[in-house]
C-alpha cells in the first residue's frame, strides 16, 4: 500500500490497526490449532501399566496355554494314531490331522507371543521372511484345524443317521482327498498374507495395504469365527437329535471307543463354540469400530481385551485332550494304558518255568520255581 501512487492507499494500515490485526491472528491460529492439544497425547502412566499388563498376560498365562496344549496334542495323536480301533473311521483321519494344525498354531502364533511376553523383544519383528510366515502358517494351519473338525462333526452326524447307506459316505480314501484338498485350497487362500505382511518399520508386523487390511478383517470374521461355528452347531444338534432317537450306546456312554469318538467330539464342539465366542464379538466390534478415533488409554485398554479375547482363542487349539478326558471314560482308559504300560510288570511265559535242583545234606528234592 506504502508503494502504491495513490496517496490515500498509503495510510489504510495504522499502527491501532495494526495492533488489532496482529491479536486477531493470533487468536484465530491459536483457536484452530488447539485441536492439536485434543489429539496430540503422551502415553499417560495407566495406559502404559495396562500395556505392560498385556503383556505379562501373554508370558505367563501364554506359557500355560502353550505347555498344557503341547502336551495334549502330542497325547492326542499318538493315541489316535496307534489305536487299531480308530484307524477305520474317517472322523478319527480328521480329528489327527486337526491335532497336527492346532500344534502348528500354537507353535507359530502363541510362542512368538510368549517370548515377547518375557524379553519384551519379537522374534518376527527381526525378519520380514519370519513375519510373512508366521501369518501365513499360522492362518493356514488354524484354517484347516477347524475345518477338519467340521468334517469329523458332519461324518458323525452321517454315522448316527437312521438311513444305514449314509453311514459309509465318508470313506478313508474321501477323507484322505478332502484333507489334502482343504490343506491346498487354504494354504492357496493365505499364501496371499505372504504377499502383504511385512515390516513396515523395526517395530511392527502389518499388512502394509490399507485396502487388504480391511478386507482381512471381514474374511478372518467370516472364515475363523461365523462359518465354523455355524457348521458345528448345526451338525452337533442334528447329531444329538438323531442319537436321542435311538436307543444306542452313545448316550450311556458305550464301552466301543468309535461310539465314544461322537461323545467327545459333541463334547469339543461345545468346547470350541464357548472359546470362540468371546473372539467373535472382539472381531465384530473391531470391524465396526476401525474409522473411530483413539485415545491412547483406549487403545491400551482396547489392547488389553484384545489379548484376553486371543488367549482365550488360543485356548480352542489347546484344551481338546482335557475336553476328551472329562467326556469319555474309554478314552481316560486308553491313555492311563497307553502311559503305563511301560511301568507294568509282566508275567512269566511258559519257557520261563525251568527246575532246579536245591540239595539238603540229608535229601536231594527238585522243585518248580517260576
Amino acid at each position: 500500500f506504502f508503494s502504491c501512487h495513490d496517496v490515500r492507499r498509503h495510510g489504510l494500515i495504522t499502527i491501532k490497526r495494526a495492533r488489532w490485526v496482529i491479536f486477531i491472528s493470533i487468536c484465530l491460529w491459536s483457536g484452530i490449532f488447539s485441536s492439536y492439544a485434543v489429539f496430540y497425547t503422551a502415553p499417560t502412566p495407566l495406559s502404559c501399566t495396562i500395556a505392560d499388563l498385556a503383556e505379562y498376560f501373554f508370558a505367563y498365562i501364554g506359557l500355560a496355554i502353550l505347555l498344557l496344549g503341547t502336551i495334549g496334542n502330542i497325547i492326542n495323536v499318538i493315541s489316535f494314531a496307534r489305536l487299531e480301533s480308530l484307524k477305520t473311521l474317517a472322523s478319527s483321519l480328521f480329528l489327527l490331522t486337526s491335532f497336527i494344525g492346532s500344534q502348528c498354531v500354537l507353535i507359530t502364533g502363541l510362542l512368538t507371543r510368549v517370548i515377547r511376553g518375557f524379553t519384551r523383544i519379537d522374534p518376527v519383528y527381526a525378519s520380514v521372511g519370519l513375519c510373512k510366515a508366521r501369518w501365513m502358517i499360522r492362518t493356514t494351519a488354524g484354517a484347516v484345524s477347524l475345518t477338519c473338525i467340521c468334517l469329523a462333526a458332519i461324518d458323525r452326524y452321517f454315522f448316527s443317521c437312521h438311513d444305514v447307506r449314509r453311514h459309509g459316505l465318508i470313506t478313508i480314501k474321501r477323507a484322505r482327498w478332502v484333507i489334502f484338498i482343504s490343506i491346498c485350497l487354504w494354504s492357496g487362500i493365505f499364501s496371499s498374507y505372504a504377499v502383504f505382511y511385512t515390516a513396515p518399520t523395526s517395530l511392527s508386523c502389518t499388512i502394509a495395504d490399507p485396502i487388504f487390511a480391511y478386507l482381512v478383517s471381514y474374511f478372518n470374521l467370516f472364515h475363523y469365527s461365523i462359518l465354523p461355528l455355524s457348521v458345528l452347531s448345526i451338525f452337533c444338534m442334528l447329531t444329538w437329535h438323531n442319537l436321542g432317537q435311538q436307543p444306542a450306546t452313545y448316550l450311556r456312554g458305550g464301552v466301543r471307543l468309535y461310539d465314544q469318538v461322537t461323545r467327545m467330539l459333541i463334547a469339543q464342539s461345545v468346547g470350541i463354540l464357548i472359546t470362540s465366542f468371546p473372539n467373535m464379538i472382539w472381531q465384530i466390534y473391531s470391524v465396526s469400530s476401525q474409522s473411530t478415533r483413539k485415545s491412547s488409554l483406549r487403545l491400551a485398554q482396547e489392547n488389553l481385551i484384545n489379548t484376553i479375547c486371543v488367549l482365550i482363542g488360543f485356548s480352542t487349539h489347546a484344551i481338546t485332550f482335557y475336553v476328551y478326558l472329562f467326556a469319555s471314560s474309554t478314552f481316560r482308559k486308553n491313555v492311563k494304558e497307553m502311559l503305563l504300560r511301560n511301568r507294568q510288570i509282566q508275567p512269566l511265559s511258559n519257557v520261563d518255568i525251568f527246575k532246579i535242583t536245591i540239595t539238603k545234606p540229608d535229601q536231594r528234592a527238585t522243585s518248580a520255581i517260576s
